[in-house]
């Protein structure tokens, strides 16, 4: 894969984050001032996950540029992993939670299920992104370090150019 190809799912990824985090935060919003039960668990995992979503981001792609040694492959594929199960979790939750629901009409029900499904949809962009980060470590061979991993890329950067 390009880094063309990587940087526009990192893009994608980062679009969906922030509409997951946005539309979390305003069911979030509802429930708190409307009523007077707090925001269900389901909500709040929806809003760590998009908030985890967002610093892993910011580590993947500035940690092989800024601190190579901070960037081993393990570690990334790590972090791309750990978004893939956060989201997993996260929508399956709040899909089982609002199917609990008595009552689901209006606006901040709608918004709930659209946050569900793009969560479902996150869950699948960083599911393709740990896949392709695999298949590149075991293609390339694992350095020890991690600025072994930044030359490797810049490598396949060029070959693919």
């Amino acid at each position: 894969m390009g880094r063309t190809s990587i940087v526009s799912l990192r893009v994608f990824q980062g679009l969906l984050a922030a509409a997951n985090l946005g539309l979390s935060a305003y069911v979030v919003h509802w429930y708190l001032v409307t009523t007077r039960r707090g925001s269900p668990a389901s909500l709040n995992f929806l809003v760590f996950a998009s908030s985890f979503s967002v610093l892993s981001l910011l580590y993947l792609e500035l940690a092989p540029r800024l601190c190579p040694r901070a960037a081993h492959p393990y570690g990334c594929m790590s972090v791309e992993a750990c978004n893939a199960l956060f989201y997993f979790a996260a929508f399956i939750a709040h899909a089982v939670f609002l199917g609990g629901l008595a009552m689901c009409r209006g606006t901040v029900c709608t918004v709930g299920r659209v946050d569900s499904i793009i969560a479902a949809a996150a869950f699948c962009a960083w599911s393709a992104s740990t896949i392709l980060t695999a298949k590149q470590m075991f293609m390339t061979g694992v350095r020890k370090s991690g600025a072994d991993h930044a030359n490797n890329t810049k490598a396949m950067q060029m070959q693919d150019a």
